[in-house]
Order: structure tokens, then C-alpha cells, then sequence
């Protein structure tokens, strides 16, 4: 077992509660806090270990394919501090993040040559932000908010099962309206936080919902490029701030539409998501129902149920081929009038 500095804490977890056999190996660590292996209840799952931060009363109330699942929620206050245990299933393929690293850091197909117009198509990205939004859709309907969607926050399951996970910022939009209390966005992760965070002004709920689309926005950034969004050079007076932000934003947007072979259709709705005026963002409704989002599915559908769990390199392979497919299918059916005209010399 890895040794921590909250050893000592994850220990007085398990005195409290009797269903944890075992704490294994350190699988992350925050600011906060840090994940563990555990043994509960004779299932291999994860411990998260954090801080209080408010929030996590309502993760007993999420409960949907797409959000990880909960098992035991523990809170001590310990050393004068609130500390949290939330036991949940593990990740059997890791998290987005580590898969998006292994795409475009390594060739993760192993192809001798790059026969695709791009290797993140559009049924691939479509196939992965269709289930993060389906995630975000229980969040909308309970009116939760959970300011920090990011590709680490979100697991992979075996069939390549997406889950949102880390809900230590959640907040229940109803309970403030009930208490008249003011929405103040309470924190997120750099690259992935609007520019409006950085005002520290209040917000209504509209624009606390689209906390999560911006962030869900970074994160297809991430997944089609290859780098995370915002980035800029820091020097030891380089303050981040609305203007800066902004900046950066439509720079990023700039590099987004210049890419002549992304998908307009795609180009338009990620820029949405990402557009530093709130306004301007999409509903949830207006995601869910985005043309670009809904096309294709039928095939993908028929792609996935070929696989079985544990064949998830495969379907990915089958996800970029289909792109492929597409675009020559659509060549063909453009005529032969519109087609390149080739000339073979004997």
C-alpha cells in the first residue's frame, strides 16, 4: 500500500465504517485530497478522499448511466477539519484525459501510415460527447450545476462507457432560489473556467448552467486538437483575468475555424460553447438537439453492438474508419460531374 499524507485519515474511515476491508494504492491526488483504491464490502472499488466543499448531499440523488455510481458516502470532521469519503466505482479503462493523451501523444492505432482525412473524426468525438451530455442531461433536470467538467472528471468504463465523476463543487440551483441566496461560481479548473468566473460577481441560473456547457466545450477542444484550451504563456506577473481570458478565447476560436477539413457543422456548435459571452451560449435544449450531435447515430449504434467489453481499441478503429467511409460515400453521391477528373496514361 503507498504511503500519503492522508494515511492517517483514510484510517479513521475505515474505524468508522466496517465495510471497508482495505485501502490499496493511490489512483489520484488533488489539492484536496486524493483517490484510493478500497476494498468495500468485497468489491474491488475507489475512495475519494476531499475536503468539504458543500454539494455532496445530493450525489445520493444522481443516479443514471452516464454518472459514476455512488455506493457509500462518509463525512468526519477530523483534526478540526470536514473531510468526506465518497466510495464509487472505479474506472476500468482510466479517464478521458489519459486516453486523449495516448491519441495524440502516441500512435495509439498502430498504423503504418495515415490513410483518414483526420484520425478524431466526427463520429468519434460525436460517440463521446453524445454520452457526456447525456450525463449533463440528469444534472439539468435536477437543476444541479457542477462547475468542474473535465476530462479527468470523467471515467471510462469497459464498452467505453462514459461517466462524469468529482462533484465537490455540485450545487443545487433550487436551493438557492428556495433561500434567496445569491449564485457566486465556486471554483473550477483552469482551461476549462469561463471568463466570467473571474469578475467574482453574482450570476443567474442560466449562466450557472452554462458553466458546464463552456467546460463541456474545452473538453471537445481538447479531444480534437490535442492541447487544452486557454493555454498561454505564464510569467511571474501574469494575472489571469476576464480580459485575458477573452483574449485567449478568441484566439482559440480563430485556430478552431481555420482548420479547412473540421466539419462546419461541428466548428459552429464547439465555438458556441466556448463563446466568452454567456449569452450567447447554448441551452441544454439547443445542445441536445444540435444537428451536428444528432447525425449519424443510427450507424454508430450498429458499429458499437459488433463489440463486446474488451474490444474497446477495436470500435475505436471502426469509429475512425466510419469518417472515412462518409466522406467517400459523399463524394460518390456528389455525381460524377462534380468529381475530380483523373487521366490515365498508359
Amino acid at each position: 500500500m503507498s504511503k500519503s499524507k492522508y494515511d492517517n485519515i483514510f484510517k479513521k474511515f475505515k474505524d468508522i465504517d466496517k465495510g471497508i476491508e482495505d485501502f490499496g494504492k493511490v489512483l489520484g491526488t488533488g489539492g484536496f485530497g486524493e483517490v484510493k483504491e478500497v476494498k468495500y464490502n468485497g468489491k474491488n472499488l475507489a475512495a475519494k478522499l476531499t475536503e468539504k466543499k458543500g454539494g455532496n448531499f445530493y450525489l445520493e440523488k444522481l443516479k443514471g448511466n452516464n454518472i459514476v455510481k455512488i455506493y457509500k458516502i462518509l463525512e468526519e470532521k477530523i483534526d478540526k477539519k470536514d473531510y468526506i469519503l465518497v466510495i464509487m466505482e472505479r474506472a476500468a479503462i482510466k479517464d478521458l484525459k489519459t486516453m486523449i493523451n495516448a491519441l495524440h501523444d502516441n500512435n495509439f492505432f498502430k498504423l503504418i501510415n495515415k490513410p483518414f482525412f483526420e484520425l478524431i473524426g466526427n463520429n468519434f468525438v460525436r460517440y463521446f460527447t453524445k454520452q457526456i451530455i447525456k450525463g449533463l442531461e440528469l444534472l439539468d433536470r435536477n437543476d444541479l450545476v457542477h462547475f468542474d467538467i473535465k476530462p479527468e472528471n470523467i471515467l471510462i468504463q469497459s464498452g467505453l462507457k462514459l461517466k462524469i465523476t468529482d462533484f465537490s463543487f455540485l450545487m443545487n440551483l433550487q436551493e438557492y432560489k428556495m433561500k434567496s441566496k445569491n449564485i457566486v461560481i465556486p471554483g473550477g479548473t483552469p482551461g476549462y473556467i469561463t471568463p466570467e468566473f473571474f469578475k467574482k460577481a453574482e450570476i443567474d441560473e442560466d449562466t450557472a448552467k452554462k458553466q458546464d456547457y463552456f467546460a463541456l466545450g474545452a473538453t471537445l477542444f481538447l479531444l480534437k486538437i490535442g492541447f487544452q484550451m486557454l493555454e498561454y504563456k505564464k510569467s511571474s506577473d501574469a494575472q489571469l483575468t476576464e480580459d485575458r481570458i477573452i483574449d485567449l478565447l478568441q484566439r482559440d476560436i480563430c485556430l478552431i475555424r481555420s482548420y479547412s477539413l473540421f466539419d462546419k457543422e461541428f466548428v459552429d456548435f464547439l465555438c458556441s460553447l466556448i463563446h466568452y459571452v454567456p449569452e450567447e451560449r447554448p441551452n441544454f435544449e439547443e445542445i441536445f438537439r444540435n444537428k451536428w450531435l444528432n447525425k449519424h447515430l443510427d450507424d454508430i449504434s450498429l458499429l458499437k453492438i459488433q463489440f463486446l467489453d474488451g474490444e474497446e481499441d477495436k470500435f475505436m478503429k471502426e469509429l475512425v474508419k466510419s469518417d472515412f467511409y462518409l466522406e467517400k460515400q459523399n463524394e460518390i453521391k456528389k455525381g460524377p460531374e462534380k468529381r475530380s477528373n483523373f487521366i490515365f496514361e498508359e
